[in-house]
């Protein structure tokens, strides 16, 4: 079996010293000053609790960060590998606030293992999970599925990802690899939703779980030179653009190339934090509800404090004791 790593990209919106920083250059690009998107909800200890306990075999965890790191971090853990965005991104990119910056260069990381998992820190295992769950052969294990584009913020960065996929790929690479895009794990609902999309000539959108994502490097390297200008482009905006493209067009011509083992996506889910969801979503993370949580922020949340502590109980009750992860 290859080694397979975590890669967890975060940040401290509440850090004054990255607040200053974001600030300056929001009002040197005329942009709103506006943080919400960085904000910490305090998770990240369960995080690395609920790694310890239900993926005790991921060889590294590489956690990238502007320069903070929680005050609780063991950072000499021996599996633990603090990747600062200066260790990594090139100097003419930086400072970035852009994810998809930060998550388009990972294949930069020293000592990232050839197979990874990108997480975000809203994406939780609550339940053990072994690493045939996300590489099976050595290919990333996925779900093919035709959608979409919804109206949304990233909407555009969708829309960049397809132009491109779709002139590289034509429909006849779901018709090489029908066997994967038609496997009966999908469930019935979402092969009936790829059915229902088959008479576009092209790919309209793909299904995104917004869920733990096996990657290998070696593809982000064929992406490199493929769209090597593109890639480039984005990469030098510092906040997020309508012209960016994603690592989602990573995974896409992955699919599109049939290079991966399908899988279920029953056991994940993602769920929006409100007021009024909150207490719902902490007894289903204390008991375990589902392998696979992605906890959605929501703006319109009236007392964030009040959302945080509720949440953290539930994290409590699921992973009550201390990592080694944490002093």
């Amino acid at each position: 079996m290859h080694e397979i790593d975590f890669v967890i990209p975060w940040v401290d919106g509440a850090d004054p010293a990255w607040q200053e920083e974001f600030r300056k250059y929001r009002i040197e690009a005329g942009m709103d000053g506006s943080a919400i998107r960085y904000r910490d909800w305090g998770t990240l200890r369960y995080w690395f609790r609920a790694v310890e306990r239900f993926a005790p075999w991921v060889r590294k965890v590489h956690l990238i960060t502007w320069g903070h790191l929680p005050a609780w971090l063991e950072t000499a853990h021996p599996k633990l590998h603090i990747v600062r965005h200066t260790d990594y991104i090139p100097k003419e990119w930086l400072p970035t606030f852009n994810s998809n910056v930060l998550e388009l260069n990972l294949w930069r990381i020293d000592d990232l293992a050839e197979h990874f998992v990108l997480l975000n820190d809203d994406t939780f295992l609550t339940r053990p999970v072994v690493p045939e769950d996300f590489f099976r052969e050595g290919l990333p294990c996925d779900m093919a599925r035709l959608s979409v584009v919804r109206p949304s913020s990233v909407a555009p960065t969708i829309l960049n990802n397809l132009e491109l996929i779709n002139a590289l790929h034509s429909r006849k690479a779901l018709n090489r690899h029908w066997r994967k895009w038609f496997a009966p794990c999908y469930g019935v609902g979402n092969l009936l939703k790829t059915l229902s999309l088959l008479p576009w000539s092209f790919f309209p959108a793909f299904y995104d779980s917004h869920q733990m994502l096996p990657y290998r490097k070696a593809d982000f390297r064929r992406a490199w030179k493929l769209w090597s200008d593109r890639l480039k482009e984005t990469s030098s905006h510092r906040f997020r653009s309508t012209s960016d493209l994603s690592h989602w067009l990573i995974r896409y011509d992955v699919l599109c190339r049939g290079e991966f083992v399908p899988r279920s996506m029953a056991d994940a889910r993602m769920l929006t934090l409100t007021d009024e969801s909150v207490a719902t979503i902490a007894r289903q993370i204390a008991t375990g509800a589902q392998r696979l949580l992605c906890l959605h922020d929501s703006a319109e949340i009236a007392d964030f404090d009040a959302v945080c502590r509720t949440l953290q109980q539930g994290f409590d009750q699921l992973l009550p004791q201390k990592s080694s992860y944490e002093k």
